[in-house]
């Protein structure tokens, strides 16, 4: 599906639908949003290289399921825009509920609308998949719940210990977990 970013959108349901240059523009997004400061993990590690993402970019495709691990990638001209993972819950207490994690914008492609489509395009699958509840992480004193606040979003409260420090950093303080729109998603805000 193409939206009003100029952005191409599909989903990944399965390990085999992602091919090895997806991978790789995969690791290569991780790689640079890591570096440029982006709170997707391997605090420990920065600056971080591809041989240090390229086993979590597996970890996700490995992941795939078309009810429990989804991927959505965004493109604009051919090249990896944004991507995003919904999962959801085996547990049939909590099948109600989901999680979107690694939200990341290509750094060429912030401000054009990537973000907002791969958002209202989560909401849309997490209502169709007939989720009530979305969990977001983010990390605090960063602008990010402002931006999730345009989408409905919430903040639902810290999350104690939320990003722990590594060598030469002290810890941060908890997560706020914001709450999305009528489904009810709710992201968490990492501390600053």
């Amino acid at each position: 599906m193409t939206v009003r970013s100029g952005a191409s959108l599909r989903w990944y349901t399965a390990p085999g639908e992602v091919a090895g240059p997806l991978r790789q523009a995969l690791t290569v997004c991780w790689r640079d949003v890591a570096n440029a400061g982006g709170a997707v993990g391997f605090a420990e590690l920065l600056p971080v290289t591809d041989d240090d993402v390229a086993p979590a970019v597996d970890g996700v495709v490995a992941a795939l399921d078309p009810r429990l691990g989804r991927l959505l990638v965004a493109e604009r001209d051919g090249a990896l825009a944004g991507w995003l993972v919904l999962t959801g819950n085996a547990n049939p207490v909590l099948a109600h509920w989901g999680r979107v994690t690694r939200v990341q914008t290509a750094l060429a492609a912030r401000g054009t609308g990537v973000a907002r489509a791969l958002m209202t395009e989560v909401h849309r699958a997490a209502h169709d998949l007939g989720l009530e509840l979305l969990r977001l992480e983010v990390r605090g004193g960063m602008g990010l719940e402002d931006f999730y606040a345009r989408f409905g979003w919430t903040v639902a409260g810290p999350v104690a210990r939320g990003a722990a420090g590594h060598p030469g950093r002290p810890a941060r303080r908890g997560a706020d977990v914001p709450r999305s729109p009528p489904l009810t998603p709710s992201a968490v805000t990492r501390g600053g």
